[in-house]
C-alpha cells in the first residue's frame, strides 16, 4: 500500500499528483494506492512522523518499509515500488523503514527556548523559512499583523539559522515543527498555533485577544 499524504496548499504535492496516478493505474492488483489528507488528518500524520509534505509511505503486510519526503520522478518511484515487490515475490521479509534520527540536544537552544516560552506576557513567535516560497507568502501576513500590534512581543524564527532553537521549542512545547508555523506562548504553554496558509493577520490577531480576554 503506497499512502500519499497531501494538503491543498501544498504546490509540490499538486506537481506530485499526476505521478501518483500514473502508478495508481500502472501498479493496479499489485500496490494499493491511497491519498491522505494531512490537514484532516493530523493525528494520523503526526503518529507516522511526517515532516514535510509531500511525504510517500510504503507499508508491506501492515510495515512501514519506505519514506520518501518532497518531489520525487515516475523512475524513482516505479524503481522503488518493482524493488520492493521483487523482495516479496521472493519471499524476504520487509525491511522495515529507519524512523527519523533524534535531534541532539544544544543546551545553550534549549536555556533559550525555556526563556522564551516561559514570558509573563503572551509572546507570538514565527518560524520562518527563508528559502520556501510559502513561508515568505505568511510572513506578508505575520508582518501586518507586527505593525498593526506594535505592543504584542514577537519572535522570529528563522529555522535555516536557528534549528536548534527551533528543535528545542518543538521538544519543550510538544508542538511538532513546521515552517512555516505560528506559535502563541505564556508562562510555559502553547496558548495557539497554526501552520502553512492557516497564519493570517487575523487569525494571529483573534488568538491574540482571546489571550488577553482569558
Amino acid at each position: 500500500m503506497l499512502v500519499d499524504v497531501w494538503a491543498a496548499w501544498c504546490a509540490p504535492c499538486t506537481a506530485l499528483e499526476p505521478i501518483v496516478a500514473r502508478l495508481a493505474e500502472g501498479y493496479a492488483g499489485r500496490v494499493e494506492v491511497l491519498a491522505l489528507d494531512a490537514d484532516a488528518n493530523v493525528e494520523t500524520v503526526t503518529a507516522y512522523n511526517v515532516r514535510a509534505l509531500p511525504t510517500l509511505l510504503l507499508f508491506d503486510r501492515g510495515v512501514l518499509v519506505e519514506r520518501l519526503s518532497g518531489a520525487q520522478s515516475l523512475s524513482q518511484l516505479t524503481a522503488m515500488l518493482d524493488r520492493r515487490l521483487a523482495e516479496r515475490a521472493g519471499g524476504t521479509a520487509p525491511v522495515i523503514a529507519p524512523a527519523p534520527a533524534p535531534r541532539a540536544a544544544d543546551h545553550g537552544a534549549v536555556a533559550e527556548a525555556q526563556a522564551l516560552v516561559a514570558t509573563d506576557e503572551p509572546t507570538v513567535v514565527f518560524k520562518h523559512s527563508a528559502t520556501c516560497s510559502i513561508s515568505i507568502a505568511v510572513k506578508r501576513e505575520y508582518d501586518a499583523f507586527v505593525a498593526a500590534h506594535p505592543q504584542v512581543a514577537t519572535r522570529v524564527l528563522v529555522v535555516q539559522k536557528e534549528r536548534p532553537l527551533s528543535n528545542a521549542l518543538e521538544s519543550i512545547l510538544q508542538v511538532q515543527h513546521e515552517s512555516p508555523q505560528a506559535l502563541l506562548v505564556h508562562r510555559g504553554r502553547v496558548l495557539w498555533h497554526a501552520s502553512h496558509r492557516r497564519i493570517t493577520a487575523n487569525a494571529l490577531d483573534l488568538a491574540v485577544k482571546l489571550a488577553a480576554s482569558a
